[in-house]
């Protein structure tokens, strides 16, 4: 992600990010200017969810599934443990 200074307009970068809801759809993004002769201001931008332009092809259920076939047998086990107890 490009983030430009507010003040000199040269390139910025994200130094630490916090989130500001459960679900991550809005966080605050701490950059420092990368002009530090001219300018070096820090700021912090914020990002977040807007829309849904296209919705995913699959459920939330099939997403998932793919997810897990990729994980090893020990990652599968290891998952399974913690969310049985």
């Amino acid at each position: 992600m490009k983030v430009t200074c507010p003040f000199c307009l040269s390139k910025s970068k994200i130094t630490s990010s916090a989130s500001l809801t459960d679900t991550d759809s809005v966080k605050d993004l701490y950059c420092s200017c990368s002009n530090t002769d001219v300018c070096g201001a820090t700021f912090v931008f914020t990002l977040s969810y807007k829309h849904v332009i296209k919705p995913p092809t699959k459920t939330a259920v099939d997403i998932a599934m793919n997810m897990i076939s990729q994980l090893s047998k020990e990652e599968k086990k290891v998952l399974l443990q913690q969310h049985l107890l």
